[in-house]
């Protein structure tokens, strides 16, 4: 049996089974949070990183909206944030014990509440986006759906609001196991300080 694929090639199964698997490189029982400010790309990254180490993907804020049928905004909204924040350690905590292995893009308050990043050091391995405000800035602008704390912004409001917000919650991103810059692109690099921060836990 033969099987054509994405690259436009047409493999036996065992030879495509074999690509697969050396294209993967699996690291069970590891449990990955993604933190950084909103739309640090967490969501962009944390799928392709997942495939790459053979462990699903999953993004907080869906596990709330999931959990509650609405959505962080709405809840923000309906029941202000600290409510939010209530339901987001939770959701959390829950998550965490529930799940074997996971990459997990967490929200961007995330890591700067309810000891939350204390919680997800000691399970697992965290990962800081670290953008500079100008891309934030950009990337906001641009974004379908404006963040609740966001909402109402010209791009000056949002450049001021971001870099003294990006200010007080550095502290808790930088307690990360490792940092990601926002030109690094080396997802092979990456993957292999996973490994090495993995196997001398």
């Amino acid at each position: 049996m033969r099987c054509s694929c994405k690259d436009g090639v047409t493999h036996s199964f065992p030879q495509y089974i074999r690509k697969y698997f050396q294209q993967t490189q699996f690291i069970q029982g590891v449990k990955i949070f993604l933190i950084g400010y909103m739309s640090s790309g967490k969501t962009t990254l944390g799928p392709t990183l997942a495939v790459k180490l053979g462990i699903p993907f999953f993004d907080l804020d869906k596990e709330i909206e999931k959990l509650e049928h609405k959505s962080p905004a709405a809840i923000f909204q309906a029941a202000g944030e600290d409510q939010f924040r209530a339901i987001e350690k939770i959701t959390l905590n829950t998550f965490i014990k529930t799940h074997l292995d996971f990459v997990l893009a967490t929200g961007g308050g995330t890591p700067c509440y309810s000891n939350n990043m204390e919680v997800m050091k000691k399970s697992g391995l965290t990962i800081f986006l670290n953008v500079g405000v100008k891309e934030l800035v950009r990337r906001n602008l641009n974004s379908t759906g404006l963040r609740p704390l966001l909402h109402g912004m010209n791009e000056l409001q949002m450049q001021a609001f971001i870099t003294e917000h990006l200010k007080q919650r550095l502290p808790h991103y930088k307690k990360a196991s490792l940092t990601l810059k926002e030109d690094d692109n080396d997802l092979e690099r990456l993957i292999q300080e996973i490994r090495l921060m993995t196997h001398s836990r």
